[in-house]
């Protein structure tokens, strides 16, 4: 599982203050006048409203507010409420529109002059009253301290504050209509910030059968606790004065909790449960880490994940969102127990899409997976030391946040975290985002999701050395993939995106190598391949099946995919140490998404490398399988 150590939106109303009209009397009746004009206007977010507060004019017997989509209104030109509340609420901004707003006092003897002109912001109408929306520097990092007191890089973030005030298709975009399993080890669906997102009745417990995912009960450690935790960075629900807020507030959640129970079976029916309204699987979970060795999925699982691909979401395709890893601390060299998201047979599979986790400074956590099939990352964090994400927690003592963890390092609050992380809370965040491109754009089929994600991500870490651009002009990096998530971005283009054709496949037969692997060199040996006639002008991601079943330890190989006509490289496997007897490569299938765009027709090499003494053996052969366009 990827347990480890992230969510929501918090905002305040900007309230503008122009002089707008004059003092003075209004007609008045004999020597009494009409009250003073209220002061000290201003304007505050409260669960999608705008709430108008003034202070109280002594005499008055009510008030009036005028409103206007305009600058200048006054009362002479402005919509006129009459209420003796004060404070007093005038609905949400639509699509981003300003409302302008004056508010007068009336007494006996007649009505005030306009008050000062106070203006709501179009840039908060989503509210400001998730409290603990401040914390969440994944959704806005303005700099937040992390608690060893280092400052997060402002801007480091997935840019979804736009996206919830204007979505196009109605005056928000938050991920209504849209509902995504979260496929994990329970969920918590009486969570006061989640029960208003749970799609009641839809859940699945493994373990009794029934509809209720929540976790088993228990009393500290993590107590299940990792499902309540991704979906609250899913969905948590906005402007409720509770908690945190998810990328997605508003979307529907079910929660299946295969994780207690994760037979091959379970795991296939979890991948399929729901198909006609599960539109994304959020899947935090894999292979285990830290172990270098390959980890097949199991044929039943992968069958699922096609059906899903094929007919979920009425042809369109369910979007599997799964975690890279978080095997990856350490650079490859010897000595080093490292992973690769590459030798997880469901993490590297072509129908998910693989997240890597970066900090709150944009740069790689320490703990995520590299790979050449990581194809987007988002916010995960370091650790609950340092600046790690805000979710919610199975309720009260059950959970990661219980009485010994509170104080400093955590909430007082035991029904929250921020002590969540890892590339277990990376991947909730994409799938969030996958649900607002959904929202906007509901027929997107499966592949333009992924597509438009790795279009729009934005480059981060501009110092790395490892940034490449491919065949296609697309930014790739093996720690990133394309680069971190942009919310806006990606829903800006998934409104006009025209789908892409149908997906076209070519694979030749294997090629037949049988030459021995020099021991301890680092040229190594090479088999180049003319690929013609494939009909792929556009790839969108490749199979690379290798075998060297004599090669006993895996961990001497560095495995590298070239388009020799663009340059791109895939590097499948790197130099790392195994957990014990290291997996010989028995046509295992690497993945590589470096390629996108590229045209499958010309020339490709295989180079592999025995860089350490000891292990030798043979290239005895590969395959290559182009998808795409």
């Amino acid at each position: 599982m990827r347990h480890t150590l992230k969510i929501g939106w918090f905002v305040s109303v900007v309230v503008l203050l122009a002089a707008c009209g004059g003092g003075g009397g209004n007609g008045s009746t004999g020597n009494t006048a009409p009250p003073t004009v209220p002061t000290n206007v201003s304007v505050i977010g409260d669960d999608g409203f705008n709430t108008v507060q003034w202070a109280s004019v002594s005499g008055a017997i009510s008030y009036n507010l005028y409103w206007s989509t305009s600058t200048g209104v006054t009362k002479s030109n402005g919509n006129k409420i009459s209420s003796v509340a004060l404070p007093l609420k005038h609905g949400g901004l639509v699509n981003g529109t300003p409302y302008f707003y004056v508010v007068t006092a009336v007494n006996a003897n007649g009505e005030s002059s306009d008050s000062a002109q106070a203006t709501a912001s179009p840039a908060n109408a989503a509210g400001a009253n998730d409290p603990l929306f401040g914390d969440q520097w994944h959704l806005k990092n303005t700099g937040q301290l992390g608690n060893d007191g280092a400052a997060g890089l402002a801007g480091e973030d997935i840019n979804v504050e736009p996206v919830w005030n204007s979505c196009g298709t109605g005056n928000t975009c938050r991920g209504e209509g849209i509902r995504i399993a979260v496929v994990d080890d329970g969920l918590e669906i009486s969570h006061e910030d989640l029960a208003a997102n749970v799609a009641t009745g839809l859940g699945h417990n493994y373990l009794t059968g029934t509809n209720d995912p929540s976790p088993t009960a228990g009393s500290g450690g993590d107590s299940y606790a990792h499902g309540t935790a991704v979906a609250g960075v899913i969905a948590a629900r906005d402007m409720n004065d509770l908690g945190v807020r998810g990328v997605a507030p508003r979307a529907n959640l079910v929660g299946y909790n295969l994780l207690q129970d994760s037979t091959e079976s379970n795991e296939a029916d979890a991948m399929t449960r729901g198909s006609p309204y599960v539109y994304v699987s959020s899947n935090s979970w894999g292979a285990p880490d830290d172990t270098g060795n390959l980890a097949p999925s199991v044929l039943a699982w992968r069958t699922a994940i096609n059906t899903g691909l094929n007919s979920g979401r009425s042809g369109k395709g369910t979007i599997y969102v799964w975690a890279a890893g978080n095997g990856g601390a350490g650079n490859g060299g010897a000595g080093q127990i490292v992973d690769n998201s590459n030798y997880d047979g469901q993490a590297n599979y072509r129908g998910v899409i693989a997240v890597g986790a970066v900090t709150d400074q944009g740069t790689k956590a320490s703990y995520s997976e590299r790979g050449a099939n990581v194809w987007v990352s988002a916010p995960g964090g370091e650790f609950c030391g340092t600046h790690t994400i805000s979710t919610t927690d199975n309720s009260g003592e059950n959970g990661y946040n219980y009485s010994a963890t509170a104080g400093t390092s955590n909430y007082t609050n035991t029904n929250y975290s921020k002590c969540f992380n890892g590339t277990s809370s990376a991947t909730p965040v994409v799938s969030g985002v996958v649900a607002l491109m959904l929202q906007a754009n509901p027929n997107l089929g499966w592949r333009d999701v992924r597509v438009i994600l790795a279009t729009t991500a934005r480059k981060n870490d501009f110092s790395d050395a490892e940034w490449a651009a491919n065949g296609a002009g697309f930014r790739v990096n093996h720690k990133y993939g394309f680069g971190v998530v942009d919310a806006d971005a990606a829903v800006t283009l998934a409104k006009t995106w025209i789908n892409r054709g149908a997906e076209v496949m070519y694979a030749p037969p294997l090629f037949s190598v049988n030459t021995t692997i020099p021991d301890n060199d680092s040229t190594g040996v090479a088999d180049m391949v003319t690929i013609s006639g494939s009909n792929i002008s556009e790839i969108e991601s490749i199979e690379i099946t290798f075998s060297s079943t004599d090669h006993t330890y895996s961990g001497d190989l560095e495995i590298t995919l070239t388009n020799v006509m663009t340059g791109t490289s895939s590097t499948l496997s790197e130099v790392h140490l195994c957990d014990g007897i290291c997996t010989a490569h028995d046509n295992w299938v690497f993945s590589s998404v470096r390629h996108l765009g590229e045209a499958a027709d010309g020339d490709w090499t295989l180079t592999v490398k025995d860089v350490f003494t000891g292990d030798i053996g043979t290239f005895q052969s590969w395959g290559i399988k182009f998808y795409g366009t």
